[in-house]
């Protein structure tokens, strides 16, 4: 896989919580990243800060986000800016997928 393309097929799919949370680091480069993350109804991401820059798009299913003690609501075509620094965590209410941009990329996700 070289550094401009990354095909499908050439991705690993990262456990994240077994049976609940997996993802794939889709494209990165110096500056971004963008990772799809696929969820099972119920499933939570840990409230959690780091000091990336994150957007999240949802791609299908439902979701509560936890963004600094408030609750938004996201469906299927919404999206969500969450500040560096920021305190988030997300719960997922109807099996999903989100596709998040990070930048910078996240070197922990890179190391995996």
């Amino acid at each position: 896989m070289d550094s401009l393309f990354f095909p499908d097929g050439a991705i690993a799919l990262d456990t994240i919580d077994p049976g609940k949370v997996t993802r794939k680091v889709r494209a990165h480069g110096d500056k971004t990243m963008i990772v799809e993350v696929f969820f099972e109804t119920g499933a939570i991401g840990s409230e959690h800060s780091h000091p990336h820059e994150q957007l999240s798009y949802c791609l299908g299913g439902e979701f509560d986000f936890f963004i600094e003690g408030k609750v938004r609501p996201m469906r299927a075509g919404d999206s969500i800016l969450i500040p560096g620094g920021a305190r988030h965590g997300v719960k997922c209410l109807a099996k999903g997928r989100l596709l998040d941009v990070f930048s910078p990329p996240r070197e922990d996700f890179l190391s995996r």
